[in-house]
């Protein structure tokens, strides 16, 4: 298997373009797969200076409803007309970003142009094996002690605020060669959840490796060492991490995995 980030908030290569976003591009022995698309068409520019053509994509998904992960999708599907899209049923809700001097709407921006791709766009309620070794994930629970709530990140609730809690978040398990690699677009349900759950459900103990967004900036020191302790219990030998798992918990990974860390950035590829 061969991941590529297309883009992510920083760059590996110089020549591409980034924004606060996340897109990767999976190529498996038999298909191709678009992990999430960012929030504009910039992550299809980076795949044309990679010599990477997206119209060969079978099968995209979009991770949870925010507009950095699902805003190039309409971009995408104009180029490309053969991929099946995967998003859960309720990633469409309307979302905010608050903070005490604004509250911004940060979901999805086409999602009442929804009926226009209803025929490229698979609705999920579950998990979905989307085909052996293709293995979707959602309705992550959290564990006792590794409860996730945001205040910043909210829903509309009848005509007030409460904390999202990204019950539409969409986790991919990709297997092959005796090789599993997990794709996470914040892991806004925990990381340390995720990984549970990839064993519970599907015997997944050991993972070559982990890529995507941890949603770890602006937490406390001690929160994340917590989570570094937990997931040491899995055998993960790679973790090609970036987007919002912020600069000291990135720190504080390479610090306790040593070189099974990587800043996955705008342009980097690896082997798996």
């Amino acid at each position: 298997m061969k991941l590529t980030a297309l883009i992510d908030n920083k760059q590996d290569v110089k020549q591409l373009k980034c924004e606060h976003g996340l897109s990767f591009l999976l190529e498996t022995e038999n298909r191709v797969i678009l992990f999430d698309t960012g929030q504009s068409d910039k992550f299809i520019h980076n795949a044309k200076v990679l010599n990477i053509d997206l119209s060969r994509v079978d099968y995209a998904v979009i991770s949870h409803g925010h507009y950095d992960h699902a805003g190039g999708l309409p971009a995408f599907l104009k180029m490309n007309s053969k991929a099946q899209v995967f998003i859960h049923r309720e990633a469409f809700k309307k979302r905010f970003s608050r903070s005490s001097a604004m509250v911004k709407e940060n979901g999805i921006p086409w999602r009442n142009q929804l009926g226009q791709y209803s025929d490229r766009i698979t609705l999920l309620d579950d998990d979905l094996l989307v085909e052996p070794g293709l293995q979707l994930m959602g309705s992550i629970k959290a564990r006792t002690g590794y409860e996730i709530v945001n205040d910043r990140l909210v829903v509309e609730d009848d005509q007030a605020f409460k904390p999202d809690t990204f019950d539409d978040e969409l986790v991919l398990i990709a297997s092959e060669s005796n090789k599993n690699l997990v794709l996470a677009g914040c892991a806004h349900t925990g990381i340390v959840n995720i990984l549970h759950a990839a064993e519970e459900r599907y015997d997944h103990s050991s993972f070559d490796c982990v890529a995507g967004g941890l949603h770890l900036n602006g937490q406390q020191v001690n929160d994340v060492d917590s989570i570094i302790e937990a997931v040491k219990g899995f055998d993960v030998k790679k973790w090609a991490i970036d987007h919002c798992t912020g600069d000291l918990a990135f720190e504080q990974f390479s610090n306790a995995f040593h070189e099974r860390v990587v800043y996955f950035g705008t342009g980097a590829q690896l082997s798996i």
